[in-house]
């Protein structure tokens, strides 16, 4: 019934789209939640999008609200979770399923039979399976792909010609990145750092994400948690063992040298190299700083290394709060399509800054520039964190304290990996009891 309602419904739009009125009154208003606020770079760019779509048929009435980066996450979570959610809203990709369990969002696969219009039909052959995999529940499609973050090594050119070495010096290997990153450490006689060649806790650097190039992971298959083996202690140690020419210390005193002066790191010079996800290179466009830089891959593990990177994308999503009318869902749906069209996509990526996740739009968006041309190859490598319903936030707070402590010292490496698998054994214990 709820197919049949929604297909008649878009017959019907499709039918009338240009014979309304013209009155932003009489139209059906849409809200949109984005991250371009006033005074952001990128406002006026999506402003003029929703207005365009605004302009070009008299149905509905779109009405965009942007928020910071960080306001959003609280205001959208807070929205969806009180059935007060505007029209259609970004969300994380790799957790779709948990909204789509819970029924706040509209089945988009319905939405798409139901579709008749002939207009800005969407194209799934234009975005990846490896993240339409992640906004599938039951066989059935709940969010789109938005945006399509991914890692890479950002490295100084300058800095590697100060030190006689080229760009076919970049490392590839583990071992290659800590022997080439010892050349530019500098640090004061009273044993300040200045600058390092590279640490594997800065920057846009996770412990999952080294543990997926050696081809481990937090869970198992069938979601156990593992953590405390042999082969996770050599990637922990790798990483904890990497600057041990400095103590925790001195390389805490740096990092936060950095955060008090309110600068990159990358972009003020004071690492050779980092990791880093795509929107380095719109901070580095935007901040004007004049640095000649390059970007390759993430090195691997010297023996069997994955070629592998944690992606984070964001996902485009329709909120069901329980009594959206069939009008503001078909307009909803208008604008969705409309988002996710390729003009669309490529107008967000220049205006953003981002690699959006339409392909033939960001194949066009990066054709000329080598390091974006770089950083959207690195997309097809990018994978995304599975979602573990009785622990999703196991890669952030849930694994944060174990790993700072380990960090810190306060814990062994040993130590830490077990009380970690022994807080997920618990939550999943707990989990499981409660969803008996």
């Amino acid at each position: 019934m709820k197919k049949v309602l929604l297909m008649l419904l878009v017959i019907v739009a499709s039918i009338t789209l240009f014979s309304c009125g013209d009155k932003e009154s009489e139209r059906t208003e849409i809200t949109f939640w984005h991250m371009s606020p006033v005074g952001d770079v990128s406002y006026s760019s999506v402003k003029q999008l929703i207005t365009d779509f605004n302009d070009s048929q008299e149905l509905y009435f779109v009405k965009g609200v942007g928020f910071s980066f960080w306001d959003y996450w609280d205001k959208i979570n807070v929205a969806v979770a009180s059935s007060t959610a505007p029209s259609i809203g970004l969300s994380t990709i790799d957790d779709v399923v948990s909204r789509a369990e819970s029924g706040v969002i509209y089945n988009i696969s319905d939405l798409m039979a139901a579709d008749t219009s002939g207009v800005n039909t969407l194209d799934l052959s234009e975005f990846r399976q490896s993240q339409m995999d992640f906004a599938t529940y039951e066989d059935d499609l709940y969010a789109m792909p938005f945006s399509a973050t991914t890692r890479a090594l950002f490295y100084n050119l300058d800095m590697f010609e100060e030190m006689g070495l080229t760009e076919a010096d970049v490392p590839t290997t583990w071992s290659e990145l800590q022997t080439i990153a010892k050349m530019f450490d500098v640090q004061e006689e009273d044993g300040t750092i200045t600058r390092i060649g590279f640490d594997p806790t800065y920057g846009d650097t996770t412990y999952h994400g080294w543990l997926w190039q050696a081809g481990l992971d937090f869970f198992d298959e069938d979601l156990n948690p593992t953590l405390n083996t042999p082969e996770h202690l050599e990637v922990l140690n790798w990483i904890l063992d990497f600057n041990e020419d400095f103590t925790r210390t001195q390389l805490t005193a740096f990092g936060e040298a950095n955060a008090m002066l309110g600068v990159n790191p990358f972009t003020s010079e004071r690492v050779a190299m980092i990791v880093s996800n795509d929107g380095l290179y719109q901070t580095i466009n935007t901040s004007g700083a004049d640095i000649n830089y390059g970007v390759a891959a993430i090195p691997v593990p010297d023996e069997d290394g994955i070629h592998v990177c944690w992606g984070s994308g964001f996902s485009l999503e329709m909120y069901d709060n329980g009594d959206n009318t069939d009008a503001e869902v078909a307009g909803a749906y208008e604008f969705y399509k409309y988002l996710l069209s390729e003009s669309v996509q490529l107008k967000l990526g220049e205006s953003l800054g981002w690699l959006m996740s339409h392909i033939s739009a960001m194949e066009t968006y990066v054709e000329g520039d080598p390091i974006l041309e770089t950083l959207l190859g690195e997309v097809d490598y990018a994978m995304d964190k599975v979602y573990v319903p009785y622990a999703p936030a196991w890669h952030a707070s849930d694994w944060q304290t174990y790993y700072t402590q380990i960090m810190d010292g306060d814990l062994t490496p040993e130590a830490g990996l077990l009380a970690a698998r022994n807080h997920y054994l618990q939550k999943q214990e707990n989990y499981n009891t409660l969803n008996e």
